[in-house]
């Protein structure tokens, strides 16, 4: 029986390991100087390493919303704003004006990649004089009387373009929206593209990108100095927008992902020096980790990737990756030196003992991290490859640079301490217990899989990036007050498509789209998230109204396809190139905005649904409509995360079980190792359900990298345990060699993660707390169920195979 336990592949394996080590140990100095170097050269391009955590970045390019949102700022615009909310005593004093028309020049003059400012002082004023269409900006002259004051008070909370736009419904807050170019200045020419003829061949997606991360940022920071610049006691001013929200984030997650990894540093290089009671190995596994870190952030901007909102936690999934392979060879290092005194036999016996599981488990990790190439979100496949390019950076430096670091100092033998004895008769105890009662371990185990799988099916989804922010964040603070006080910071939009040149010259198109702005309304009524609606509809009505002698009665479309042709003619004609927000060159196409208070997305999947499904029943065949905008783009970020999850966790599986089972050897060891692997994601998903915790992109990624680090433990269980059978044919007395070799580094990894992990749980961002209390729950019940049921299992399927084979 013991020699059909032995596994000749697996020895040669162990050999060629103790063989490089020797390699290394002779060459240990030119090994150290050769990855230094390869550091040093990755590590120069961090300067150039970019962070992309726009909300339109989470869905991958060929997501149908995604190429239809495209699609709106390639032809309309860019469609996210930033809204300057000011609150005076008085918005229609003299003096206010003129301190918001000093704010608005200058705003116009300091702010990069603008397209245009728009407030009191500029909004479109369309008014007739006789036979003739005057069309210019609300405050080409600024009043100077008290009676020019109220006359214009009256005029601006009469005109239903104005009212929860330029200023607030009850006339309080005036506000200034900032519109910035939708494409970079990456790629472009001397000669800017203008005019509303040009546009349609002048901007294309495939000749500019979208605006980048970096030009959002300066143009957030501008408008953030110029308000500064302007900032009065006497009027209250607020700042907000979609632009904001890219950037805080950003902005947040860049002050609080460094200092939670130091953190997280010091914390494990304290628990690792209470395991290893050495200060240099502590060092060198820190340092392995960190130069790890350093060279996979480098390689990922050399292949163009920019760090996402998820790939912000690149330095801590690689910490975690980085302690559990280094602890495993430094573990086997030290016993051997202690029983040994041979620093060299030491290092080729843990390169022989410990390096094919550590290479076992990297490659089961890189599976799962390879898994979210399967996710229906853009941010997720690039975590996907930067996390498994972190995979190889770390087993790189762990199997090379590590041993070497090791050859070169002059580590001494210690006795034994007589807590690691305890540590280890403690965990043999609980394998022990486990190998001798099975089928009781494995009956708990099914249970609790079961109670498990009941609650996580009533998991919550969702996609709410502001809620990362702490409540008291000022952004925050801002964009509640304006969705509260004001007409809403985002959008919804509706692209009509009349499928022909000048369709929108036809008095049934406007009149449906009447018809849509009526059921916008209905929707506010019931309390849904709309406000208010912008379109071609307000410069028809503004127009018809100024050639009827500016009468109430005319505030309306016309009903007759050559006057409406006409009035439409003559407003293009008038100077004013509102149009181009509004239209397409050939009339073909409008946009209908509606802006919205921001929601979790999970919460706008009605409103949503319902208005695609009604607007088409409004329009039938007349036209077709594509609803899209911030608001369709957040909402479908839901649909992604359902469906990232169901693909990346089912890829994880299929990519993690075979290839367990071909590593370790065994069909039946590899499906028996998933079990601790998978019910700690169920479980953690029930904690999420226990806990209120929905789960959105950020907490999405929690599942994989836990099936990926607990793998790790479970495959150098399962090595040591077969190595053990193969010795002694008894698969209890496997368990507890097992344990008493492996099982201390298992303890010790699986502590230093959790409380690497619950270092988090101190920060002001909510998706971070929520990660790491995930991810160090997920760990902590994966090693529980690594000491207690994957021996069970082990013992149950071994015995049935032995009686089998007699």
């Amino acid at each position: 029986k013991q020699g059909r336990t032995r596994h000749p592949v697996r020895e040669r394996i162990e050999a060629a390991f103790a063989s490089w080590g020797a390699a290394v140990w002779r060459w240990h100095w030119l090994v150290i100087v050769a990855m230094v170097g390869l550091t040093l050269a990755l590590g120069t391009r961090l300067p150039e390493v970019e962070t992309d955590t726009s909300t339109e970045a989470f869905l991958r390019s060929d997501d149908p919303v995604k190429v239809a949102y495209d699609e709106l700022r390639d032809q309309f615009g860019r469609d996210q704003l930033v809204i300057i909310a000011i609150e005076p005593p008085d918005v229609f004093d003299l003096s206010f004006l003129e301190w918001l028309q000093d704010l608005h020049e200058d705003l116009e003059a300091s702010i990069p990649h603008l397209e245009e400012v728009t407030s009191l002082i500029n909004v479109r004023s369309t008014r007739g004089v006789g036979d003739e269409l005057i069309v210019e900006d609300l405050l080409e002259e600024m009043p100077s009387t008290p009676d020019e004051l109220e006359a214009l008070r009256v005029r601006v909370m009469s005109t239903p373009l104005y009212r929860d736009g330029v200023i607030s419904a009850d006339g309080r807050i005036a506000n200034i929206f900032v519109e910035t170019d939708a494409y970079s200045s990456i790629g472009a020419g001397e000669e800017e593209f203008g005019g509303f003829e040009e546009d349609a061949i002048g901007r294309s997606e495939d000749d500019r990108p979208f605006i980048t991360g970096a030009e959002n940022d300066a143009i957030v920071f501008a408008v953030k100095e110029v308000v500064e610049r302007h900032r009065s006691p006497d009027f209250t001013v607020r700042v907000a927008g979609s632009v904001l929200l890219t950037h805080e984030l950003t902005l947040a997650m860049s002050r609080e992902m460094p200092r939670f990894f130091g953190v997280s540093l010091v914390v494990v290089g304290g628990l690792l020096l209470l395991l290893l009671r050495r200060v240099a190995p502590v060092l060198i596994a820190l340092v392995v980790v960190v130069l790890a870190v350093v060279s996979t952030v480098g390689t990922a901007e050399l292949l163009g990737y920019s760090l996402t909102l998820s790939g912000q936690i690149l330095p801590s999934f690689m910490l975690a990756l980085g302690v559990g392979y280094s602890v495993h060879l430094l573990v086997i290092f030290i016993q051997q030196l202690d029983a040994q005194g041979d620093r060299r036999e030491a290092l080729l016996s843990a390169l022989a003992h410990s390096g094919y599981p550590i290479l076992l488990t990297g490659l089961t990790t890189a599976a799962g991290m390879l898994s979210f190439l399967a996710a229906k979100m853009a941010p997720l496949n690039d975590f996907g490859v930067i996390a498994t390019l972190g995979v190889g950076m770390t087993l790189l430096y762990t199997l090379v640079l590590l041993p070497a670091l090791l050859a070169a100092l002059p580590l001494r033998p210690h006795s034994e301490r007589a807590g690691a004895a305890a540590e280890n008769r403690l965990l043999a105890a609980c394998g022990m217990m486990a190998a001798r009662h099975p089928k009781p371990v494995v009956a708990v185990t099914l249970v609790l899989a079961v109670v498990s799988i009941g609650a996580a099916t009533q998991v919550r989804f969702s996609s709410d990036p502001m809620s990362y922010l702490p409540p008291e964040h000022p952004y925050r603070q801002a964009m509640d007050y304006i969705d509260e006080r004001d007409g809403g910071t985002f959008t919804l939009d509706v692209v009509v498509d009349t499928r022909r040149e000048n369709g929108l010259h036809d008095p049934d198109v406007l009149n449906r789209m009447e018809e849509m702005r009526g059921r916008v309304s209905d929707y506010r009524e019931e309390g849904l998230v709309v406000r208010r609606t912008t379109s071609l509809l307000d410069v028809v009505k503004e127009t018809h109204q100024a050639l009827n002698e500016n009468r109430p009665q005319f505030y309306a479309v016309p009903q007759d396809q050559r006057l409406l042709a006409q009035e439409l003619l003559l407003f293009e004609n008038s100077g004013s190139d509102d149009l181009e927000k509004l239209v397409d060159p050939q009339f073909q196409k409008a946009r209908f905005t509606i802006r919205t208070l921001w929601a979790d997305g999970y919460e706008t999947i009605g409103l949503v649904d319902r208005a695609t499904r009604e607007f088409r029943e409004i329009f039938g065949d007349a036209a077709d409509l594509t609803v899209t905008g911030m608001s369709a783009v957040v909402t479908r970020s839901v649909g992604a995360v359902v469906e990232s999850m169901a693909r990346s966790y089912g890829l994880a599986l299929l990519l993690i079980t075979p290839l367990m089972a071909l590593l370790i050897g065994s069909l039946r060891a590899g499906l028996v190792s998933m079990v601790p692997n998978l019910l700690p994601i169920v479980m953690t998903l029930a904690l999420m359900t226990i806990t209120g915790i929905t789960l959105d992109m950020f907490t999405l990624m929690v599942g994989c990298i836990a099936i990926g680090l607990a793998v790790d433990d479970t495959i150098h269980l399962i090595a040591g345990f077969r190595r053990y059978l193969a010795q002694t044919g008894d698969p209890v007395r496997a368990v507890e060699r097992a344990l008493q070799t492996t099982g201390r580094a298992l303890l010790f990894t699986s502590v230093v993660l959790t409380s690497g992990f619950l270092v988090f749980l101190l920060s002001s961002m909510s998706n971070l707390r929520d990660f790491g209390l995930l991810t160090a729950f997920a760990i902590a019940m994966a090693f529980l169920l690594d000491v207690t049921s994957t021996p069970a299992l082990l013992v149950l399927v071994t015995r049935r195979r032995m009686a089998k084979e007699g």
